[in-house]
């Protein structure tokens, strides 16, 4: 008995302890992943002190943060871990956060069929919140452009364009501008991708969002340089390469020096041969956490910086992994 009561006594502060880890992780969520990811890993061993239900929503918050950080390991290994709850199925919003964490792995890795599917049965939940449905729908659009269904993309962007407006969800606003301004500079429109970076650009200093004013001023540099606008990469270089290299992900800092190498080149600047190596090596980088950024930088800037006999990666290839399989909640992936 005695045992039994200074067990309780010991456990219950290590418990509280750990959902003030859990806490200190959501803060960080937003403006700091890196620090969520290490926060949430570290005590990831002891959250069997925790109700079903706060471990699940540990899971949840590192699903978010390892998509934020492009550390698609971390978001394969917690979506087999979720799986193993048969819990999982009552908890609609981590249930939720699960598909759209996995479909998000599923297409930068280069299966936006299997993706879709995971996004659609997301839909199909009884969602609560707005903001998770407005963030299904940007990223089923995602994956439609990838696969060049343009029209179906930009009617799924309205859609959910117009659920943010609703909820003045002013981030949701800025990332879908974003997003169809990459798919406007994917169909070669350079007139309408501006109009809509710059408005994503815009959005996201006002709410001082720096994600946000990143993914749109690193397009707008490529964009400066596609269609011969040097006076727009002036205005903007500066700012963006610094909020960039302040940034947690790698992937965007190779992003980076690829532009800043075409410009050099768009000047009448040869490159030298450790140059073009080391392009090679961050186009590597960037390979196995986004084809489609691979393939966009392989079809528009390669070439002129004589980079040659780089071929495009499949962007639709067929899931052979096992994780589908697990989720029997969804009619359509069977």
């Amino acid at each position: 008995m005695i045992t039994f009561m200074i067990h309780s006594v010991s456990a219950e502060p290590e418990s509280e302890s750990l959902l003030s880890k859990l806490s200190e992780a959501k803060d960080y969520l937003r403006i700091q992943p890196s620090i969520s990811s290490i926060i949430l890993k570290k005590h990831l061993p002891q959250i069997g002190q925790l109700t079903i239900n706060e471990q699940l929503t540990w899971h949840q918050n590192l699903l978010r943060a390892s998509i934020a950080l492009n550390d698609l390991n971390q978001v394969e290994q917690t979506v087999k871990v979720m799986l193993l709850y048969p819990e999982l199925e009552k908890e609609t919003d981590k249930f939720v956060s699960l598909l759209s964490s996995l479909g998000i792995f599923l297409r930068r890795t280069g299966y936006p069929h299997e993706s879709i599917l995971l996004f659609d049965c997301g839909l199909e939940q009884p969602i609560k919140s707005e903001e998770q449905r407005i963030s299904l729908l940007i990223s089923k659009g995602s994956s439609l452009s990838s696969l060049n269904k343009y029209s179906q993309a930009k009617a799924t962007y309205a859609q959910a364009l117009k659920l943010a407006k609703q909820q003045n969800a002013e981030v949701l606003i800025s990332a879908i501008y974003n997003t169809l301004g990459i798919m406007a500079l994917k169909e070669g429109d350079y007139t309408l991708a501006k109009e809509y970076l710059i408005n994503a650009l815009q959005l996201s200093q006002n709410i001082s969002r720096r994600s946000g004013q990143i993914v749109a001023g690193l397009q707008l540099l490529r964009l400066s340089i596609l269609s011969d606008e040097p006076m727009l990469y002036d205005r903007l270089h500066y700012r963006i390469s610094r909020l960039t290299l302040v940034s947690e992900s790698e992937v965007r800092h190779a992003y980076l020096f690829w532009i800043e190498k075409a410009h050099k080149v768009s000047k009448g600047n040869k490159l030298s041969v450790q140059e073009k190596e080391q392009l090679l090596s961050k186009l590597e980088q960037i390979r196995p956490i986004s084809v489609s950024l691979y393939n966009q930088l392989v079809e528009t800037l390669a070439e002129p910086m004589g980079i040659t006999m780089l071929s495009l990666i499949n962007e639709s290839n067929i899931y052979q992994g096992d994780l589908l399989n697990a989720i029997h909640q969804c009619k359509n992936i069977k």
